[in-house]
């Protein structure tokens, strides 16, 4: 019997990118490094290079697991993918934004917001 993933995962489908609504009880990096990696390959799947993550998990995850996070994104990410990022718990925005600079210093195109509106507006404005 296959084991029940640690979060929960809806996809939502619009004509230039997809929406990943994430969450769960405890986020970890092995939860996110999973999710990410979901995320992914159903975008490879729909062949769609633009992807907006929302998350809401109640807990944070340390700083070195964040930086590693980052590391790992690039090494998994398909090529020419742009992602936005939302967290609902807001206090978690300035972490989020860490990883999104680690992520950008290794050639990642990905971005931390506040809301979604935020978010959208600006995946719909990156060229391909």
């Amino acid at each position: 019997m296959p084991q029940e993933k640690p979060y929960n995962i809806q996809f939502e489908y619009h004509e230039k990118y997809i929406v990943a609504l994430v969450s769960g009880d405890k986020d970890s990096l092995e939860v996110s490094l999973m999710f990410w990696k979901e995320i992914f390959d159903e975008c490879e799947a729909k062949k769609i290079k633009r992807v907006l993550i929302i998350e809401n998990f109640r807990n944070d995850i340390s700083a070195i697991d964040m930086y590693i996070l980052g590391e790992k994104l690039i090494e998994m990410a398909p090529k020419n993918m742009m992602a936005a990022f939302v967290d609902d718990q807001l206090q978690q925005l300035e972490m989020n934004k860490f990883t999104e600079t680690v992520a950008y210093n290794r050639g990642g195109k990905g971005k931390a917001f506040a809301t979604r509106k935020e978010a959208e507006k600006w995946l719909i404005e990156q060229d391909d």
